[in-house]
């Protein structure tokens, strides 16, 4: 539970039902998967509560590895952070992107889709989402509990994992920045006031509070354990940052 992985298989096209995407989330250290699902499109309606209940059947990780798809990742705000993304970051999980085309970042969860993929060959794709949720139902179960592991010295996933000591918290309670913090609240269209002018900080996180703290007149925006902006004071430039860090890293 040190660190998840979670991402789409891709997509199988069906005779029936349009389209179907199958969903996976994977411990990386054990390999368990602790949640297949078939979903009729990527979207963050679908795919949170999904999220939702491995955590509650599961715990939460430490960290979460993606890669650069919808809905964790959200191009058009030059930083990727979305709705999903944030609940995340409220559940006190680390975000952690891949690097753009480069699948290899995530090998293990990519491993188990390309399994996925054989076992749903042999048996044959059902051709509605209904199906293929009760195939990769039981492609789980032999994963975790039967098909012995070659990473494991041929043990099984389930042998290996246990379940997380954090719980998750449906309500998670305000962030407590430390005493006397530039704190501000983010507009609803993702914009922070500061010295009489509107910045852009992250529409994913409008109506949220933030950590301004002001260094060599650039402005780091920082949300809750995560360093998300720089801006330019002379310029107004906004710059995202990428990698999470935790405030006493900055």
């Amino acid at each position: 539970n040190e660190l998840w992985q979670m991402d789409f298989k891709g997509e199988y096209l069906l005779r029936e039902a349009g389209r179907c995407y199958p969903l996976s989330i994977l411990d990386d250290h054990s390999r368990y998967a602790v949640g297949v699902f078939a979903l009729a499109r990527p979207s963050r309606q679908l795919v949170q509560p999904c999220v939702e209940r491995c955590f509650e059947t599961y715990g939460v990780p430490d960290a979460m590895l993606m890669d650069h798809g919808t809905p964790w990742w959200n191009s058009s705000n030059a930083h990727g952070l979305t709705r999903l993304s944030v609940s995340l970051i409220k559940q006190g999980v680390r975000l952690i992107f891949g690097s753009i085309a480069h699948p290899q970042t995530q090998g293990k969860v990519e491993r188990f889709h390309r399994t996925m993929k054989q076992e749903m060959k042999h048996r044959g794709v059902p051709q509605n989402v209904e199906g293929i949720a009760q195939a990769l139902s039981h492609f789980r179960q032999v994963y975790n509990e039967i098909r012995p592991h070659e990473a494991l010295d041929m043990d099984v996933p389930s042998a290996r994992y246990r379940p997380s000591s954090k719980a998750y918290d449906p309500n998670p309670p305000e962030w407590e920045y430390p005493e006397g913090a530039d704190i501000r609240k983010v507009s609803p269209a993702g914009n922070l006031a500061y010295r009489g002018r509107q910045y852009y900080a992250c529409k994913a996180l409008g109506s949220e509070w933030v950590w301004c703290r002001e260094v060599d007149n650039r402005l780091l925006v920082t949300y809750r354990h995560m360093y998300i902006r720089e801006i330019d004071l002379d310029t107004g430039r906004t710059t995202a940052v990428v990698r999470p860090v935790s405030p006493s890293d900055v």
